[in-house]
């Protein structure tokens, strides 16, 4: 007849320590296991939350708003660019009675003038470079992956733009 022993025979001759052993190993094994699997689905949870806060439609509605409302401000900027260039060409007409040569004006005529018109211009410059500032954040907003199906409407501002110069 075959003596077949079972482990826990063959660990109990090794004594008693040796089923802690195997046990423990087992228990060891089994909990690195679980680590991994729960790290994996640690990521998918985080990559799927990362989706839902990119994608959601709070986020989708939030980027549209954006867009909307930097739409509007940027054809309201347009809008006092076209203002400030006819202040600054009022300023030369209420002026144009005093005749086209300055050097014969008044000087208190000439410093208000030249007062006016430089108020004029840069008020004008400031304008258009926060035109500028928002039509760059507006492509760079819209330039990214997660943005772009917002930007895609015919009220995109230009992609290229000059730094405005006064007419002197």
């Amino acid at each position: 007849m075959k003596n077949t022993w079972t482990d826990y025979e063959k660990a109990a001759e090794r004594g008693p320590f040796a089923i802690f052993w195997k046990a423990g190993a087992g228990l060891l094994l089994i909990a690195c296991v679980l680590a991994v699997v729960g790290n994996v689905l640690g990521w998918c949870g985080e990559a799927a939350q990362v989706a839902h806060d990119e994608f959601g439609p709070r986020a989708a509605l939030a980027k549209y708003e954006w867009f909307k409302e930097q739409s509007t401000a940027i054809k309201k900027m347009d809008q006092d660019i076209v203002l400030f260039e006819h202040r600054i060409k009022g300023v030369d007409l209420q002026y144009a009675p005093y005749g086209t040569d300055r050097s014969k004006w008044p000087l208190d005529v000439r410093l208000q003038y030249n007062h006016d018109r430089s108020q004029g211009r840069d008020d004008l410059v400031a304008v258009a470079s926060q035109r500028n500032n928002l039509v760059k954040d507006y492509n760079a907003a819209g330039s990214k992956f997660n943005w772009k199906p917002f930007a895609t409407s015919p009220d995109c501002p230009q992609l290229v733009f000059q730094e405005y110069r006064a007419p002197e």
